[in-house]
């Protein structure tokens, strides 16, 4: 399908960019690294980029989320099955790699990695590495035996996931990017039972994609205007920050950032940071349960909408 800008007058066909593929790996490489909860919907502890791993190889992008589950991300501008094979093997180092492995390529140096890992976690001692890897395959285009092969991994419940990324230009040389995740995992969430906090990643979807703040914004969950606060005990320190009208955070300095996590990490000049565990709105509550109020919200309402649908007329 075209992609068009709608004008006064007419529509404005986008370029789709045909960058070579060490541009194209380069580019994405980097607005991953700096972006990861953006593309992947979780918040992520970034490791290294480019580490050279015991079992050979250089995985483009290596991180953790909160419950100590490795990600391996690989880009390419093209996907195809000797590729497939080398990145299943990046997964199998993964599965077996330990924290002092992981400090020890850590992009800000070994001595830095425990007290940066404890903190993303909040937690007193190093959250151990889990053994179920998740591996995160990003590409413009997949071949269509390296689609069928995939098809067969992740139909077989394998943590694999597929993103296609396509980078757009208008006719101002203004990029944009296209992602579309085919195979996202799908995690069966518990009911809202209280307004705890839970641990641990998630994937809380809405229409078949991850829940981003335009929807508490469109739910009602969120107002634009409104000043998100998040005070951090062990430090003392308080950050604020305010949604805009595109659903966005603007920090105090003007800018405007559009994940929650980006918006912890900037104002907190920390290495990653999960920002839905983080900011709260004006009642003190944490986004984190603000979207699973409104996924609790949306199911009630549908499975109100089923009932009635369902009850028969009386004879009366």
């Amino acid at each position: 399908m075209p992609l068009f800008e709608v004008t006064d007058e007419e529509l404005v066909p986008f370029r789709r960019v045909q960058a070579g593929p060490d541009l194209y790996e380069k580019e994405i490489e980097d607005l991953m690294w700096d972006n990861l909860e953006a593309f992947t919907g979780t918040a992520l502890f970034r490791v290294c980029r480019q580490p050279r791993i015991a079992t050979g190889g250089r995985p483009d992008i290596v991180a953790l989320d909160a419950s100590g589950r490795v990600h391996v991300i690989e880009i390419k501008r093209d996907i195809d099955r000797s590729q497939l094979a080398q990145c299943l093997e990046y997964a199998g180092w993964a599965r077996s790699t330990n924290l002092d492995e992981l400090a020890g390529i850590f992009f800000l140096g070994p001595q830095a990695f425990f007290a940066a890992w404890m903190e993303f976690t909040e937690s007193a001692a190093p959250q151990l590495v889990s053994r179920a890897p998740q591996l995160t395959l990003v590409a413009r285009d997949f071949d269509q035996r390296t689609n069928d092969a995939l098809a067969f991994l992740t139909d077989s419940n394998l943590p694999i996931e597929v993103l296609r990324v396509v980078v757009y230009e208008d006719q101002e040389h203004r990029r944009f990017i296209d992602i579309e995740g085919d195979n996202d995992p799908v995690f069966d969430e518990p009911p809202l039972a209280s307004e705890s906090i839970s641990s641990g990643p998630v994937h809380l979807k809405i229409d078949g994609r991850r829940i981003q703040l335009s929807d508490l914004v469109d739910h009602g969950q969120l107002t634009v205007g409104e000043t998100l606060t998040w005070n951090r005990p062990k430090t003392g320190e308080g950050y604020s920050v305010v949604v805009t009208d595109t659903a966005g955070l603007r920090l105090p300095d003007g800018r405007v950032v559009s994940s929650p996590s980006r918006a912890a990490m900037d104002l907190a000049d920390v290495v990653s940071y999960d920002g839905w565990y983080a900011w709260k709105n004006s009642a003190g509550t944490v986004l984190d349960v603000l979207r699973r109020r409104m996924l609790s919200d949306l199911a009630d309402r549908s499975a109100t909408t089923i009932s009635n649908e369902g009850a028969q007329p009386s004879d009366c």
